[in-house]
Protein backbone atom coordinates (compact mmCIF):
# COMPACT_ATOMS: atom_id res chain seq x y z
CA UNK A 1 0.00 0.00 0.00
CA UNK A 2 1.62 3.10 -1.13
CA UNK A 3 2.09 6.17 1.21
CA UNK A 4 -0.68 9.23 0.60
CA UNK A 5 1.23 12.41 -1.09
CA UNK A 6 2.16 14.84 1.38
CA UNK A 7 0.69 17.77 1.97
CA UNK A 8 2.59 21.25 0.25
CA UNK A 9 1.08 24.45 2.36
CA UNK A 10 1.38 27.65 0.48
CA UNK A 11 2.13 30.82 2.78
CA UNK A 12 -0.03 33.98 1.11
CA UNK A 13 0.04 36.15 3.78
CA UNK A 14 4.06 36.82 4.35
CA UNK A 15 3.37 40.13 6.22
CA UNK A 16 1.54 38.54 8.89
CA UNK A 17 3.81 35.86 8.80
CA UNK A 18 6.79 37.42 9.01
CA UNK A 19 5.51 39.37 11.92
CA UNK A 20 4.92 36.42 13.80
CA UNK A 21 8.20 35.01 13.49
CA UNK A 22 9.40 38.70 14.75
CA UNK A 23 7.08 38.25 17.88
CA UNK A 24 9.30 35.38 18.62
CA UNK A 25 12.14 37.29 19.34
CA UNK A 26 10.43 39.51 21.54
CA UNK A 27 10.99 39.81 25.05
CA UNK A 28 9.13 42.38 27.64
CA UNK A 29 9.73 42.33 31.26
CA UNK A 30 8.02 44.54 33.67
CA UNK A 31 8.97 45.28 37.54
CA UNK A 32 6.19 46.95 39.44
CA UNK A 33 7.47 49.67 41.00
CA UNK A 34 5.10 48.81 44.46
CA UNK A 35 6.29 45.30 44.74
CA UNK A 36 8.44 44.36 47.96
CA UNK A 37 12.21 44.03 46.69
CA UNK A 38 13.75 44.56 50.43
CA UNK A 39 12.81 41.99 52.75
CA UNK A 40 10.86 42.87 56.00
CA UNK A 41 12.70 42.64 59.12
CA UNK A 42 11.34 39.87 61.01
CA UNK A 43 11.83 40.82 64.77
CA UNK A 44 14.14 38.22 65.36
CA UNK A 45 17.59 38.18 66.57
CA UNK A 46 20.33 37.43 64.26
CA UNK A 47 21.28 38.39 60.68
CA UNK A 48 18.25 39.47 58.50
CA UNK A 49 17.48 38.99 54.91
CA UNK A 50 18.20 41.75 52.73
CA UNK A 51 15.84 40.24 49.99
CA UNK A 52 12.12 39.74 49.68
CA UNK A 53 10.99 36.02 48.58
CA UNK A 54 9.25 37.73 45.93
CA UNK A 55 12.55 39.22 44.65
CA UNK A 56 14.15 35.87 44.65
CA UNK A 57 11.26 34.24 43.22
CA UNK A 58 11.65 37.18 40.20
CA UNK A 59 15.30 36.18 39.95
CA UNK A 60 14.57 32.82 39.68
CA UNK A 61 12.16 32.99 37.54
CA UNK A 62 14.00 34.43 34.78
CA UNK A 63 17.00 32.42 35.26
CA UNK A 64 14.70 29.10 34.76
CA UNK A 65 12.71 30.72 31.52
CA UNK A 66 16.05 31.86 29.96
CA UNK A 67 18.24 28.52 31.04
CA UNK A 68 20.88 30.88 32.88
CA UNK A 69 23.75 30.03 35.10
CA UNK A 70 23.09 31.43 38.73
CA UNK A 71 25.60 34.45 37.58
CA UNK A 72 24.30 35.43 34.84
CA UNK A 73 20.99 35.64 35.86
CA UNK A 74 22.21 38.10 38.87
CA UNK A 75 23.60 40.14 35.42
CA UNK A 76 20.48 39.92 33.39
CA UNK A 77 18.42 41.25 36.32
CA UNK A 78 20.96 44.03 37.13
CA UNK A 79 20.83 45.28 33.86
CA UNK A 80 17.01 44.98 33.49
CA UNK A 81 16.67 47.02 36.72
CA UNK A 82 19.27 49.80 35.37
CA UNK A 83 16.86 49.95 32.57
CA UNK A 84 14.36 50.41 34.82
CA UNK A 85 15.69 52.59 36.80
CA UNK A 86 14.64 51.60 39.83
CA UNK A 87 17.75 51.34 41.59
CA UNK A 88 16.99 48.06 43.42
CA UNK A 89 20.25 45.97 44.40
CA UNK A 90 20.41 41.93 42.52
CA UNK A 91 21.24 38.94 45.18
CA UNK A 92 24.60 37.47 44.45
CA UNK A 93 24.33 34.08 43.08
CA UNK A 94 25.15 32.47 46.58
CA UNK A 95 22.03 34.48 48.06
CA UNK A 96 19.97 33.02 45.02
CA UNK A 97 22.02 29.56 45.56
CA UNK A 98 20.55 29.26 49.13
CA UNK A 99 17.31 30.76 48.79
CA UNK A 100 16.14 28.81 46.48
CA UNK A 101 16.15 25.66 48.60
CA UNK A 102 13.57 27.21 50.96
CA UNK A 103 11.84 29.53 48.95
CA UNK A 104 7.55 29.87 49.26
CA UNK A 105 6.84 30.20 45.71
CA UNK A 106 4.19 32.53 45.62
CA UNK A 107 1.95 31.93 42.37
CA UNK A 108 -0.14 34.83 41.11
CA UNK A 109 -3.85 34.01 40.39
CA UNK A 110 -6.43 36.74 38.89
CA UNK A 111 -9.51 34.79 40.35
CA UNK A 112 -12.98 34.88 38.58
CA UNK A 113 -15.25 37.44 38.61
CA UNK A 114 -18.01 35.37 40.30
CA UNK A 115 -18.43 31.98 41.43
CA UNK A 116 -15.88 29.54 40.62
CA UNK A 117 -16.58 26.97 38.11
CA UNK A 118 -14.04 24.47 38.16
CA UNK A 119 -12.98 21.56 35.54
CA UNK A 120 -10.89 18.60 37.00
CA UNK A 121 -9.26 16.26 35.30
CA UNK A 122 -6.39 13.79 35.52
CA UNK A 123 -3.42 12.66 33.27
CA UNK A 124 -0.75 10.30 33.46
CA UNK A 125 2.99 11.42 33.11
CA UNK A 126 6.32 9.49 32.52
CA UNK A 127 8.76 10.00 34.95
CA UNK A 128 11.46 7.37 33.61
CA UNK A 129 12.36 5.10 31.42
CA UNK A 130 12.25 4.67 27.39
CA UNK A 131 10.34 6.28 24.95
CA UNK A 132 7.61 4.81 23.86
CA UNK A 133 9.35 3.26 20.34
CA UNK A 134 11.96 1.34 22.57
CA UNK A 135 9.23 0.25 24.67
CA UNK A 136 6.99 -0.84 21.12
CA UNK A 137 10.19 -3.03 20.47
CA UNK A 138 11.63 -3.82 23.33
CA UNK A 139 9.05 -4.10 25.98
CA UNK A 140 8.30 -2.28 28.67
CA UNK A 141 11.69 -1.43 31.24
CA UNK A 142 11.40 -2.34 35.10
CA UNK A 143 12.52 1.18 35.81
CA UNK A 144 9.83 2.93 33.75
CA UNK A 145 7.57 5.04 36.51
CA UNK A 146 4.54 6.70 35.50
CA UNK A 147 2.77 9.04 37.69
CA UNK A 148 -0.64 11.00 37.88
CA UNK A 149 -1.56 14.44 38.20
CA UNK A 150 -4.96 15.04 39.16
CA UNK A 151 -5.29 18.90 38.26
CA UNK A 152 -8.81 21.62 39.29
CA UNK A 153 -8.85 23.52 36.62
CA UNK A 154 -10.88 27.56 36.76
CA UNK A 155 -13.07 27.53 33.62
CA UNK A 156 -13.01 31.73 33.05
CA UNK A 157 -9.27 31.95 33.43
CA UNK A 158 -8.13 29.17 33.04
CA UNK A 159 -5.79 28.30 36.00
CA UNK A 160 -4.69 25.72 37.80
CA UNK A 161 -6.73 26.23 41.74
CA UNK A 162 -5.43 22.47 42.35
CA UNK A 163 -2.64 19.95 41.77
CA UNK A 164 -2.21 16.52 43.35
CA UNK A 165 0.83 14.24 42.29
CA UNK A 166 -0.04 10.54 42.65
CA UNK A 167 1.33 6.92 41.78
CA UNK A 168 -0.19 5.71 38.43
CA UNK A 169 -2.52 3.12 40.15
CA UNK A 170 -4.24 5.81 42.06
CA UNK A 171 -7.93 6.59 41.54
CA UNK A 172 -9.47 9.87 40.39
CA UNK A 173 -12.42 10.13 42.82
CA UNK A 174 -10.76 9.31 45.71
CA UNK A 175 -8.37 12.55 44.62
CA UNK A 176 -11.54 14.70 44.03
CA UNK A 177 -12.13 15.96 48.25
CA UNK A 178 -8.38 17.14 48.55
CA UNK A 179 -8.46 18.54 45.45
CA UNK A 180 -11.41 20.76 46.70
CA UNK A 181 -9.36 21.54 50.11
CA UNK A 182 -7.11 23.50 48.21
CA UNK A 183 -9.40 25.69 46.96
CA UNK A 184 -10.12 27.42 50.29
CA UNK A 185 -13.43 28.10 52.20
CA UNK A 186 -13.61 31.55 51.35
CA UNK A 187 -14.03 30.97 47.27
CA UNK A 188 -17.51 29.60 46.86
CA UNK A 189 -17.48 26.86 44.03
CA UNK A 190 -20.90 27.49 41.86
CA UNK A 191 -20.13 23.98 40.06
CA UNK A 192 -17.57 20.96 39.21
CA UNK A 193 -17.52 19.45 35.92
CA UNK A 194 -15.28 16.17 35.19
CA UNK A 195 -16.09 12.57 33.83
CA UNK A 196 -18.09 9.92 34.77
CA UNK A 197 -14.91 8.34 36.82
CA UNK A 198 -16.13 11.45 39.52
CA UNK A 199 -19.52 10.07 39.28
CA UNK A 200 -19.50 8.44 43.62
CA UNK A 201 -21.07 9.08 46.50
CA UNK A 202 -17.70 10.50 47.99
CA UNK A 203 -17.48 13.05 45.31
CA UNK A 204 -20.90 13.95 45.61
CA UNK A 205 -20.63 14.44 48.77
CA UNK A 206 -17.43 16.48 49.14
CA UNK A 207 -18.99 18.96 46.97
CA UNK A 208 -21.85 19.82 48.71
CA UNK A 209 -19.99 20.07 51.73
Amino acid sequence: MSRPPKPIYKTINWQAYNQALRQRGSLAVWFDPEMQWDAVPSGRRGRQQAYSDAAIQACLTLKVLLGLPLRQATGFVASLLELSGLGWSVPDFSTLSRRQKTLDVTIPYRGPKGPLHLLVDSTGIKVEGEGEWHRRKHGASKRRVRRKIHIGIDEETPEIRAVEVTSSNAGDAPMLPKLLKQIGLDRQIATVTADGAYDTRACHDAIAD
